[in-house]
C-alpha cells in the first residue's frame, strides 16, 4: 500500500494505522469505490480522483472502526455467554444430576422432560423462534396454495410473490401482502441476529434468499453458466473504482469467478492444511451478494434452470436457519462452536481428573455429546452418495404413502398423553379435547388460523402444504431426485388426505392454546412465580412447571404486563408471544433499567421462553421426536446420508422414532417424580390412558378393514392395546397391517419395513424356487402383498376396504387360490373373528359390534 493512501486513511481514522490494518486497507478502499460508484453513479463520475479516493478513504476508515467496535462488543458478548454458562453449570441444578457437567450440558442444549434441566435449552428456544416467526408468514403459504384440497403448488401464486419480492407489481394483492410478510420475518430476525452479535447488513434489493444448485451449475459449465447469467444481471450494480460500468469481458471475468465458488461449493476458497469449518456462526450471512439479477423475470428464468430448491422450501430454510442461528449465539455468544469446545473440554477434564478409572466412559459421554450439539445447531451432514441418499429418500416416502394412510386412526391414542399432560401441568383437560373439536371444524378455519399464527402447530402445518407438484421454480440435478421429490410429495399427500395432519396439528393446537390461557390465567393474579408455586391446586403446578424450565420472576414480571388476548371459546386469557411484542417501551423501562439490558431484549426473551416452555410441553402431549430423541437414534449415522450401511440402518427404524420418544420422554418424566408414589402414579396414568385409547383405535382399525371388532376379553387385546396406544403408536400401523398379519417372521417385523421387504422378496422368489423343487407349484402371495406395501394410498382407512376386495385380494386370489377363504379361517381361528365384508368382496352386512365384548 502506498505511503500517501496510508497517510489519507491514518487523517480519517485520526490515529495511525499499524502494518495489519495497512495490508488490508487498500482492497478495503477498492471495495468502497466500487460500493460509492454503484449508490450513485453519476456524482461519483462528476467527483476528481481526489475526491474519490477522499470519500474511498473515509469508507475504509468507518469500515475498519466499525470492525473493531463490532470484535469489541463480541469479546463482550462472549464474556456474558461464558459466565452466563458457568453460572449454569454452577447452579444446584445442574450439580445435582448423576451425569456431571457432561449431562448439563446436554441439557443446556436439547429438552429433556423430567423437569431437572432448570433451563430452557436451545433446541426449545429455537424451535420457539422460529414457530413464532413462521406463524407471522400465513399468507405466504395462502397465495402458494394450489386446488385439489391446497395438494398441488400454485405456479401463478409463487410467481406473482417472487415478483413482489423482487420489488415488481405483481397486480396481486395477496401476494403484496405475502412479500411483505415475509420480509417483515426476515428483517426481524435479521436484527436480532445482530444484536446478539452478528452482522448481517441489510440490502435494498435482498427480497429474499437466492438458491443455487452446485450440482446443476457444474454440469452447465463456466462458459455456459456465465453467459446465462451475464445477460441476466442488473448492469447498473458491477462498477469499477472509477465508476465507468465493468465491460462484457470484466463481467464474464467477474462472474467466472462466482461460478467456480458455486460449482466446487467454496471448495475453491479453502487454504491447505488450515482447519474448515470453525469459522464465528455470527459472520454467517454477512458475505457480499454476488449476483444481482435485473428484474423478477431474470430471477424466475435462473431459478428455473439453476436451482433445485422450490421457492417455499428456500424460504422457510431461511427462516429456520436464522431461528436456529439466533437461539446459538443468544446462548453460546457469537462462536458457539468456539464456546461449546470449551465447555465440553474443561467439562471432560474436570469429571477425568475426578474419576481417572472412568476416562473411557467420560470420553464415550463426551463423543454422545458432539453428536446432539451437531443435531442441535444443524452441523452441515455429509453425503456419501446423491444417488444412493435419494434412492432410500424414496423407499421410505413409498413405505409413508402406502402403509400410513389408516395412521390418522392411530392419532386417536394422542388423547392419552394429552390428557396426562395436561394434569401433569395443573390444566383442564376438557377444555383441551373441546379446543381440539373447534380446531377439526371444518366448517369454519378462524380458530386453526388464530392459533396457527401464534406458532402453534406449525410443523404440522409445513407437513400439510407440502406438494405433489412443482413450484416451476426448480429442477433436479438427477433423475433419482426427481423421483425422491414425487414420492415425498405423494407421502405428504397421503398425511394430508388420511386426515393425520389435520388431526395431530389439531391436538397440538387444542393443546397449546389452553397452555398459553392458563398461563394468561396465572399472570392476572396476584404474587410472584415463587409466591404461586407454593400454592396447591392447578395453579401450583403449573407455576412449579415454570420454575422447572428455568422461567424466573424477572421473566415473570413481563408477562405480568402483558394483556392476554380473548380467543373466543379458545380461552379469554391466552398470553402470546405478541401480547408481549406489543408492550411499549415506557412499560418495560423500569425493570430493562434494573436488569440493565433493553426493552427490546426483554420483549425478545420474554416471548421466546413462554413460546418455548408452551413448545416444549405441546411435544409431549402430542409426542414429536426431538434432537435428543433423533441424536440417540442415529447417532452418527444420521451425520452420514448416502451411505449404504448408514441408509440401511435408518431405513430399519423407520416408523420406530415415535415408541422411542415415547418411552424417553414420558419415561424420563415419570422416573423424575420426586417420590415413588409419584412415578408409579405417572406411569400407572400413562399405561392406563395410552391403553384404553389403543383400545379404541385397534377396533377402529379393525372396522375400518372390514373385519369386526375384535373381542376385548380375550387378554390378548389387551397387550394389542397397549402396543398400539403408547408402546408402538405408529409403528403399529406397520406392525398389525394386514400383510403382515398374513405371514412374516418376528425378524421380519423387528427390522422394520426394510427387512420385512426383504423377507418377501425372499420368499416372493427363493421361495417358489423351493417350492418348484419340492414339485409344489409356486405362489404369488408374497409378491402381491410386495406391491401392496409400495402402491401409495394403498391404505387410506376410509378407501381399504374396498381397494383390498377390489384389487389386492383379487391378486392374491389369482396368485393362490382360495386366498380369501383361508383369511376368514384365520381370523375365526386365531382371533374369533368374522368379517363384515368378507374378503372376496361379494358378502356385506353390518359390523357386528356385539363382537367387542364377547357376544
Amino acid at each position: 500500500m502506498r505511503a500517501e493512501c496510508i497517510e489519507a486513511v491514518s487523517q480519517a481514522l485520526g490515529r495511525s494505522i499499524t502494518q495489519a490494518e495497512a495490508q488490508n486497507i487498500e482492497n478495503r478502499i477498492t471495495q468502497a469505490m466500487r460500493r460509492l460508484a454503484a449508490e450513485d453513479r453519476q456524482n461519483w463520475l462528476a467527483m476528481s480522483q481526489g475526491d474519490r479516493f477522499t470519500a474511498a478513504a473515509e469508507k475504509a476508515a468507518q469500515d475498519v472502526a466499525a470492525d473493531a467496535a463490532l470484535k469489541r462488543r463480541r469479546v463482550a458478548l462472549t464474556a456474558l455467554r461464558h459466565d452466563a454458562v458457568k453460572s449454569y453449570l454452577d447452579s444446584p441444578q445442574a450439580q445435582s444430576l448423576k451425569g456431571g457437567q457432561i449431562e448439563a450440558l446436554r441439557r443446556m442444549l436439547a429438552f429433556y422432560s423430567d423437569g431437572r434441566s432448570g433451563t430452557i435449552s436451545i433446541e426449545s428456544t429455537a424451535s420457539a423462534i422460529r414457530n413464532e416467526a413462521i406463524g407471522q408468514m400465513v399468507d405466504v403459504f395462502d397465495v402458494t396454495r394450489g386446488k385439489v384440497l391446497g395438494l398441488f403448488t400454485n405456479q401463478e401464486g409463487v410467481a406473482n410473490l417472487v415478483r413482489e419480492l423482487r420489488g415488481q407489481d405483481s397486480g396481486s394483492p395477496e401476494a403484496k401482502a405475502a412479500a411483505r410478510s415475509f420480509q417483515d420475518v426476515a428483517e426481524r430476525l435479521r436484527q436480532r441476529f445482530n444484536r446478539a452479535g452478528g452482522d448481517v447488513g441489510r440490502l435494498e434489493d435482498w427480497g429474499m434468499p437466492q438458491s443455487h444448485s452446485q450440482q446443476l451449475v457444474a454440469r452447465a459449465g463456466r462458459e455456459t453458466w456465465t453467459n446465462d447469467v451475464l445477460g441476466s444481471v442488473d448492469r447498473d450494480r458491477y462498477t469499477n473504482p472509477d465508476g465507468s460500468l465493468m465491460t462484457d469481458a470484466e463481467l464474464t471475468e467477474f462472474l467466472g469467478n462466482a461460478w467456480t465458488t458455486v460449482a466446487t461449493n467454496g471448495a475453491n476458497k479453502l487454504e491447505p492444511g488450515r482447519p474448515a469449518g470453525n469459522g464465528m456462526r455470527a459472520n454467517r450471512g454477512s458475505a457480499e451478494r454476488q449476483i444481482h439479477f435485473r428484474d423478477a423475470e431474470a430471477y424466475l428464468a435462473y431459478q428455473q434452470k439453476y436451482s433445485d430448491t422450490p421457492m417455499l422450501q428456500t424460504l422457510l430454510s431461511h427462516v429456520d436457519r436464522m431461528a436456529r442461528d439466533v437461539a446459538l449465539v443468544e446462548s453460546l455468544g457469537p462462536n458457539p462452536n468456539l464456546m461449546m469446545r470449551y465447555w465440553t473440554d474443561a467439562a471432560r477434564r474436570q469429571m477425568t481428573e475426578a474419576a481417572p478409572g472412568r476416562a473411557d466412559a467420560i470420553e464415550a459421554e463426551t463423543s454422545k455429546l458432539e453428536t446432539l450439539y451437531n443435531e442441535v445447531s444443524g452441523a452441515q451432514k455429509t453425503v456419501g452418495s446423491v444417488r444412493v441418499a435419494e434412492g432410500f429418500d424414496t423407499y421410505r416416502s413409498l413405505n409413508v404413502a402406502s402403509r400410513l394412510g389408516s395412521a390418522a386412526i392411530t392419532a386417536v391414542t394422542d388423547i392419552g398423553t394429552q390428557a396426562l399432560t395436561s394434569i401433569y401441568n395443573g390444566m383442564p383437560v376438557t377444555q383441551v379435547f373441546m379446543n381440539e373439536l373447534r380446531s377439526l371444524n371444518p366448517a369454519s378455519a378462524v380458530d386453526r388460523r388464530q392459533a396457527l399464527r401464534a406458532g402453534l402447530g406449525v410443523q404440522q402445518f409445513i407437513g400439510a402444504v407440502n406438494r405433489w407438484g412443482v413450484d416451476g421454480l426448480a429442477q433436479d440435478a438427477q433423475v433419482s431426485g426427481r423421483i425422491a421429490r414425487y414420492a415425498q410429495g405423494m407421502a405428504a399427500g397421503v398425511m394430508k388426505l388420511s386426515g393425520m395432519n389435520a388431526l395431530t396439528g389439531a391436538g397440538q393446537q387444542a393443546f397449546g392454546t389452553v397452555m398459553m390461557d392458563s398461563l394468561g390465567s396465572l399472570t392476572r393474579g396476584a404474587g410472584m412465580l415463587d409466591d404461586l408455586a407454593k400454592a396447591g391446586g392447578g395453579d401450583g403446578r403449573l407455576a412449579r412447571r415454570l420454575q422447572s424450565y428455568g422461567i424466573s420472576d424477572s421473566d415473570f414480571d413481563v408477562w405480568k404486563l402483558a394483556n392476554p388476548e380473548d380467543w373466543r371459546g379458545l380461552g379469554d386469557t391466552v398470553l402470546t408471544a405478541e401480547s408481549i411484542y406489543r408492550l411499549p417501551d415506557a412499560a418495560l423501562a423500569p425493570l430493562a433499567a434494573q436488569q440493565r439490558t433493553t426493552p427490546t431484549a426483554l420483549r425478545e426473551r420474554a416471548a421466546t421462553r413462554l413460546m418455548a416452555v408452551v413448545e416444549a410441553e405441546t411435544s409431549m402431549a402430542v409426542i414429536e421426536p426431538g434432537a435428543r430423541e433423533r441424536a440417540a437414534i442415529y447417532g452418527s449415522f444420521n451425520q452420514r446420508r448416502g451411505n449404504l450401511p448408514s441408509e440401511l440402518y435408518r431405513s430399519a427404524l423407520q416408523f420406530k422414532s415415535f415408541p422411542i420418544a415415547m418411552m424417553m420422554r414420558h419415561g424420563a418424566r415419570a422416573m423424575g417424580q420426586q417420590t415413588g408414589w409419584g412415578k408409579a402414579g405417572y406411569v400407572a396414568g400413562l399405561v392406563g390412558l395410552t391403553t384404553v385409547m389403543g383400545g379404541i383405535a385397534l377396533q377402529l382399525n379393525e372396522v375400518a378393514s372390514g373385519r369386526d371388532p375384535r373381542d376385548m376379553t380375550d387378554p390378548r387385546f389387551v397387550g394389542a392395546a397397549f402396543m398400539k396406544g403408547g408402546a408402538l403408536g405408529i409403528y403399529g400401523d406397520f406392525l398389525f397391517a394386514d400383510y403382515t398379519r398374513q405371514g412374516g417372521s418376528l425378524a421380519g417385523v423387528v427390522g422394520g419395513p426394510i427387512l420385512g421387504d426383504v423377507e418377501t422378496l425372499f420368499r416372493a422368489t427363493m421361495g417358489n424356487v423351493q417350492r418348484a423343487s419340492e414339485g409344489k407349484e409356486g405362489s404369488g402371495v408374497a409378491a402381491v402383498q410386495l406391491l401392496k406395501g409400495k402402491v401409495p394410498l394403498a391404505n387410506l382407512w376410509y378407501t381399504k376396504a374396498a381397494t383390498d376386495r377390489l384389487i389386492f385380494n383379487q391378486l392374491q386370489e389369482l396368485a393362490s387360490p382360495g386366498y380369501t377363504r383361508r383369511m376368514e379361517q384365520r381370523a375365526r381361528k386365531e382371533f374369533k373373528q368374522g368379517y363384515w365384508a368378507s374378503p372376496d368382496g361379494r358378502r356385506i352386512r353390518a359390523p357386528d359390534l356385539g363382537a367387542a365384548v364377547g357376544e
